[in-house]
């Protein structure tokens, strides 16, 4: 196959043409080098953040309503204006303020907590640890937990997460040059307003259920009142770095779909020189590995507690079954309204504890299937490359094609992985389902043993305590 853009061979006018074309997108796209490239960042970046002002499209720009969103949360804090880079005394002002406002959300996280840690140890004094009523209670405090760790860590990682958006901004301007493409962002927005919505009535639902379940009165305590938009938010707090996650994955999905398919057309006729697709590979490995500076403590904390809210489920279930009738106070006893009272707040206690569950398992499936098809989409550049047939005498294409070689090679330093602990693979979701399937049946194991054989454990009981120790 001969190269067009090779001096040695003759070429039509038509073909001169694609080349010139070709080698203008090629030389506008060019890899920034090491000199001058402090000056190539500034004004690239002063490109982006004067697009960004003038409403040209871009990632950034597109996504100004979830960033907007965050800073309403507190999580993820970054500026939608683009302006000046020059802090005067109203940025610094606002940035105080802000500053204040996530302190503020950590303070009511933490007094959540401080609230379900008093309930916790209420139901524990009360009917024992491994009450239904105990446990849903343990589950259910984990919210406040996780939202404080996603808020403190994503003020932490305000330079990453900028340096992030700035990245794609970057990549997307060059395959809009270069391959005329752009992401739907406007549907991956559409999907992810609506994922939290879904979430956010799912837990209105089940506050309102509450309320009218319990026969509470408005007016009763603040808490309370407020607990109608207190309750969805903290769902939220607990999903959107979830799905912000998965947003960006699906963008660089998007990217190595459309190398991928120009690569592919290169067997007809040779566009780009395989330089050009080597430079293009770098930036989407860049995207990742700016992702992973955001994400990779969110995601190994993510999965940290989701397995340890299904293990603490499994644990509950594989017990006897507790009764609902051990009463917390006296009243309780004799008074049979209050009785029930109590009955329908332990059942809906173990509605949220289920809600939170289901939550746990989201994240495990969400993580896991994201990273693994990033990853495999990723690599399936390089098929695509190895596909490139070089010409005979051209021995650059041969060491780029030894580059994306030697590039994949390292996939673990610069794609999805939970920071660098291991890779997002197939093997590690089937992985997490062994060790949780593997638990359930143990405990359960045990719990007929319990049930079924208990001149065993009791005959076990006396060998141990006659057994002498040796000395």
């Amino acid at each position: 196959m001969n190269n067009p853009t090779d001096s040695s061979y003759p070429a039509k006018p038509s073909e001169l043409d694609d080349q010139e074309n070709s080698s203008d997108v090629e030389h506008a796209l060019i890899t920034i080098k090491e000199d001058g490239a402090n000056h190539c960042l500034s004004s690239a970046s002063d490109e982006l953040s004067s697009a960004a002002r003038r409403g040209v499209h871009c990632v950034s720009n597109s996504l100004r309503s979830l960033l907007f969103l965050f800073r309403v949360l507190a999580i993820f804090p970054i500026s939608t204006n683009r302006g000046s880079r020059k802090r005067n005394h109203k940025s610094i002002i606002k940035w105080i303020f802000y500053v204040n406002y996530i302190v503020l959300a950590v303070l009511l996280n933490s007094f959540l907590i401080k609230m379900n840690a008093r309930v916790l140890l209420l139901y524990k004094s009360k009917f024992g640890l491994m009450h239904t009523g105990t446990v849903s209670s343990m589950i259910t405090a984990t919210k406040p937990v996780i939202n404080v760790f996603v808020i403190v860590l994503s003020a932490l990682k305000f330079r990453s997460h900028r340096r992030l958006l700035k990245t794609i901004d970057m990549v997307d301007v060059c395959f809009r040059s270069a391959f005329g493409v752009s992401p739907p962002l406007r549907i991956y927005k559409f999907l992810f307003f609506s994922s939290l919505t879904i979430v956010f009535m799912a837990a209105l639902i089940l506050k309102i259920v509450e309320f009218v379940g319990t026969e509470q009165v408005f007016g009763e305590h603040i808490l309370t009142d407020s607990s109608f938009i207190l309750v969805p938010v903290l769902s939220l707090w607990n999903i959107i770095p979830l799905l912000y996650y998965h947003l960006y994955n699906v963008l660089v999905r998007f990217y190595c779909r459309t190398l991928i398919k120009s690569m592919n057309r290169e067997h007809k006729k040779r566009h780009f020189s395989l330089k050009f697709y080597y430079e293009q590979f770098i930036r989407i490995t860049n995207i990742q590995e700016a992702i992973g500076d955001v994400f990779n403590p969110l995601l190994l904390f993510s999965l940290a507690w989701s397995l340890l809210v299904l293990c603490l489920t499994i644990y509950f279930l594989s017990e006897p079954t507790s009764t609902l009738l051990v009463p917390i106070t006296p009243e309780q006893v004799t008074n049979q309204k209050i009785r029930e009272k109590l009955n329908i707040t332990v059942h809906v206690s173990i509605c949220w504890a289920a809600y939170q569950v289901v939550m746990a398992v989201l994240h495990i499936l969400i993580i896991c299937s994201t990273g693994m098809m990033t990853n495999e989409t990723t690599r399936q550049i390089v098929n695509a490359v190895l596909r490139i047939v070089p010409d005979a005498n051209a021995d650059l294409d041969r060491f780029q094609i030894s580059c994306f070689v030697h590039k994949m090679t390292t996939q673990f330093m610069w794609g999805m992985t939970v920071w660098r602990a291991f890779p997002l693979e197939r093997t590690t979701f089937f992985t997490l389902i062994s060790v949780i399937v593997t638990y359930s049946l143990l405990l359960f194991r045990f719990k007929d043993d319990m049930v079924h054989n208990p001149p065993y454990l009791a005959a076990m009981a006396v060998f141990n305590t006659s057994t002498p120790v040796p000395g």
